[in-house]
This record gives structure tokens, C-alpha cells and sequence, in this order.
């Protein structure tokens, strides 16, 4: 629609510019009928065609593996079918010789659980020894000391006590053979046999009370502290025993542990080797359209290809559902302000020429895109997507495409060529036709496409601007005179 309002301007000066040149004036630019009509105000940007919703198969493998089978781009595949094989021969590899490991640590493991189990056995035994060793100890120091000490004595006191009776008897039986050998009623024979018999007496009395008293003082005491001390060195044994044999049960515990550990490790690299090396087939998760993982443009990989290491994590390829369409752009920070949600858009795709499609924006990126700026830090983009109100037959992921989105339809303004307007400053200037001369006026500016400005004051319909400063025409005042220049918050394509 602009370009049609400029040749129509042009169209209708172009009878009074041929007769000024007629005048000798054949250098001045051409003269442009300021003119009232429709103007789209719109954004325009290329984009590419993506699924909304996509089935993305990956690799799993870790590092980096070749593709040694892919099936073709655009293949309708079934789900479980092969879609790619990556290179597994090292993998293979490395599952025999860790399987390898997993027998060693199944060995190790179980000679380290059969150490335990003779320990145990050992520890029981050594406890039980040193147990009953303690309990005899105990039992033979208290049987002394409560038993066979109190009865030593008892005998040793009643055998002194036995001995002082038969002494007194022998005592009394000598007086008396004393008495009656004095009366010659008795042979001196029988006197000296009492005699000895008195001193015999004698004799044992003593004897009984030196073996009492050296039982009191030697002999009791170095028995009970004998079996006293066979009672503390077994208890001092015992807790050895069993502290040597929580030692010895610990280092084995934790030597059968740390084996457990290590096959459990060793089975679990195992496993994950196993399943690496059966997801180096890659089968489809669904049914549909194979489409390869396309590289962004900051990306500096090769595209999916047989032959190509890709790493773990890496998109290989995708079966897009084809119901959720929609086109993937970037909005320049000087149009983003103008873009919002639901704004409605109009989609042109290169391989349908002819055919364009109704769609809204679905998303406007809140902070400019990361990807843009690594590869230009001072180029701000924000990331968008628009979608399809329809679903569109024949249009594909990977397809360029072309969105217009409508910011503004203005459908009765003045409007004049853009390429008339010069700023300075916030201010702008046209030079307008008066009488033959050219003389500048300041005008105020509204909406524009980059092609038609909206003139809000300073002009009239109908008046005869010039599209270009003419010679010896005034100069725009200010320091940085310039061309008109669109906003930073307004489109940058018109909408036609």
C-alpha cells in the first residue's frame, strides 16, 4: 500500500515538476503531494518453521561416538524401529574387560565374606576360652576365700584346741603317777611313760599353734593372693581377648564391606556399560517423520551425517508432531516494545509461494537471546515463536518462512515518504514548495513503516513537499542534521 501512495504522489507532481524544469530548474528534486490514506504498521522478520511438540531422540552414550547408520531425512518411521546406530566396537570392549572386573570383585568378595565367617567362628572360640578361664579363676578364689580358707583354719584351731585337752590330761595323769610313785604303788617305769606322754603333749601343743599362727600369716594369705591374682590376670586376658577380637572383627567387616562396595561399583559400571552399548542402536520412540537435529547458528559442529561423532546428550533427531507448527524468529530490540502475546500475524512459508497463513505470536523472550550475543555482543535479539491457527498441510521443520506482524492499522492519516523528513534532535524538518522556493518547515511525526511517516501537525493535505533538500535550499537547523530515521519502538517492515 506505501509503495502505491509514493508513485501516486509522484504521478500527480509529475506534470508541475517537468514545467519547472522547463524554467531551467531541471536539477530540483522531485515534488511530493502530501496525501491522506491507510497505513499498516508492521514487523517483519525471516524465521524458520519448528514443531511446537517434538519427539528428541539423544545420544546416551558417553563421549564422543561416530554414526555408522542413519536412516534418510524425511523417512516415515514406525516406533521401535532403527533410526541410528553409533560405532560400539570400543564400547564392546570395555563391557568384556569390566566384566572381567565384576569375576574379580565376585571373588574378592566372596573370599572376604568366608574371612568374616572363620572369624567369627575364631572369635567365638578365643571368648569362650578366656570366659571359662575367668570363670575358674573366680570360682577358685571364691571357693578359697569363702571355703577352704575358713575350714584350713577351723581344723588348724581344733586340732591346737584338741592338743591343750590331751595336754592337761597328760598333765594330770603324770601328777598322778607322781603321787602314787611317791607311795611306791606304781613302778618308776610307768611314772617316766607318763613323763613322756606329758611331754609329747607338750610338743603338739606346740606344734599346733605354730602351724595355726603360720597358716594366719603366710600360708592363707599367699593362697588367696595367688588365686587372687590368677582371678585379675584372667579378667585382664578376658577384656584382651575381647578387645583383639573386636579388632580382628572389624578389619574383616571392613574388608568385606569395602569389597561389597567395589562389586557393587564394579556391577553397577557394568550395567551402565551394558546399557551404553545397547543404546548405541537407536530405535524411533514414535511413529512419524524423521527430521535431523538441525545445529543453531553459533554452533560450529557438523551437521547430523553418517560418520559424525556426537556426544553424549547431543540431539540427534526428531519426530515432530506436525499439529504444532510454528515459526521460530528473532525480534531486534528495536521493534520488540511493538510485540506482544497474541498480537495477530500473518505467515508466509518460501516452499507454498503464493499461500499465506493466519497465525498470533505464541511467546516474546523477556531478556535478549544469549546465543546472539556470543556471537555479536553488540547485536540485541530476543527470541519468539508464532504459531499456525490452523493446521497447514505440507509445511515441514526447516522451512524458511516469513512472519508480519500487525502492530498498528491506521485508515485515514497524512502521510508523506519518509526518505522527505529530515531530524534534528527530536525535531523534524520538510522542505515544502512555496511560490517556486523552497522553504523549510518543522513538522511533528506519529507511526511509520520505514517507508510513510504520519504527519500529525505542520503540514496540510495537498501540500507540495520536496523529496530531497533542494540546492541552495536552508540548512535543517541544530548540530547533527540527518535523515529521518525510524524510532527505536516502532516497526521495521511495512505491512503493505
Amino acid at each position: 500500500m506505501s509503495r502505491f501512495w509514493i508513485i501516486l504522489a509522484i504521478a500527480v507532481v509529475l506534470p508541475a515538476c517537468a514545467g519547472d524544469a522547463s524554467d531551467g530548474a531541471s536539477n530540483q528534486p522531485p515534488l511530493i503531494v502530501a496525501s491522506r490514506g491507510p497505513l499498516r504498521v508492521s514487523v517483519r522478520e525471516g524465521g524458520t518453521l519448528e514443531a511446537g511438540r517434538s519427539v528428541v531422540m539423544r545420544s546416551r552414550v558417553e563421549g564422543r561416538n561416530a554414526i555408522i547408520a542413519l536412516v534418510p531425512e524425511g523417512t516415515y518411521v514406525t516406533e521401535g524401529q532403527v533410526v541410528c546406530e553409533l560405532d560400539s566396537g570400543e564400547l564392546a570392549d570395555e563391557v568384556r574387560q569390566q566384566e572381567t572386573a565384576v569375576d574379580k570383585a565376585l571373588s574378592v568378595n566372596a573370599q572376604a565374606r568366608g574371612d568374616l565367617a572363620i572369624q567369627e567362628k575364631l572369635n567365638q572360640e578365643s571368648l569362650k576360652t578366656a570366659e571359662t578361664t575367668l570363670e575358674l579363676a573366680e570360682r577358685g578364689y571364691q571357693a578359697y576365700r569363702d571355703g577352704a580358707l575358713p575350714l584350713e583354719r577351723k581344723r588348724l584351731e581344733s586340732g591346737l584346741t584338741v592338743a591343750r585337752e590331751e595336754l592337761k590330761r597328760a598333765q594330770t595323769e603324770f601328777q598322778a603317777s607322781e603321787r602314787l610313785f611317791s607311795r611306791e604303788i606304781i613302778p618308776k617305769t610307768h611314772l617316766e611313760a607318763d613323763e613322756l606322754g606329758q611331754k609329747k603333749a607338750v610338743e603338739r601343743v606346740i606344734i599346733a599353734e605354730k602351724n595355726l599362727a603360720h597358716f594366719n600369716a603366710f600360708t592363707s594369705n599367699d593362697e588367696l593372693q595367688k588365686l587372687q591374682s590368677a582371678f585379675e590376670v584372667a579378667s585382664i586376658a578376658h577384656t584382651r581377648v575381647l578387645q583383639q577380637c573386636n579388632s580382628e572383627m572389624a578389619q574383616v567387616r571392613d574388608r568385606h564391606e569395602t569389597a561389597g562396595k567395589n562389586l557393587k561399583i564394579e556391577q553397577e559400571q557394568f550395567n551402565k556399560l551394558k546399557a551404553m552399548l545397547a543404546d548405541c542402536t537407536i530405535e524411533a520412540e514414535a511413529s512419524g517423520l524423521i527430521v535431523y537435529a538441525r545445529r543453531r547458528g553459533w554452533d560450529k559442529e557438523e551437521p547430523i551425517k553418517l560418520g559424525r561423532r556426537v556426544y553424549e546428550r547431543e540431539r540427534l533427531l526428531l519426530i515432530p508432531d506436525l499439529e504444532s507448527m510454528e515459526v521460530e524468529f528473532n525480534i531486534h530490540e528495536s521493534s520488540v516494545k511493538r510485540v506482544a502475546e497474541g498480537q495477530q500475524v500473518w505467515i508466509t512459508v518460501d516452499a507454498l509461494p503464493g499461500e499465506r497463513f493466519g497465525g498470533s505470536v505464541n511467546r516474546v523472550a523477556l531478556v535478549p537471546s544469549s546465543k546472539s550475543s556470543w556471537m555479536n555482543p553488540d547485536l540485541k535479539v530476543y527470541e519468539a515463536d508464532v504459531k499456525f491457527n490452523h493446521m497447514v498441510d505440507g509445511v515441514r521443520p526447516g522451512m524458511h518462512a516469513q512472519v508480519e506482524i500487525l502492530v498498528a492499522d491506521y485508515e485515514n492519516e497524512l502521510l508523506v515518504p519518509v526518505e522527505c523528513v529530515f531530524q534534528s534532535g527530536s525535531r523534524s524538518f520538510v522542505y515544502m514548495e512555496t511560490g517556486g522556493d523552497a522553504s523549510l518547515r518543522e513538522i511533528q511525526v506519529g507511526a511509520n513503516n520505514q517507508q510513510l511517516v504520519q504527519v500529525v501537525s505542520g503540514l496540510e493535505e495537498g501540500d507540495r513537499i520536496y523529496l530531497f533538500a533542494p540546492d541552495g535550499a536552508p540548512p535543517v537547523p541544530g548540530p547533527e542534521p540527518r535523515p529521518f530515521l525510524p524510532p527505536s519502538d516502532v516497526a521495521t517492515e511495512n505491512g503493505g
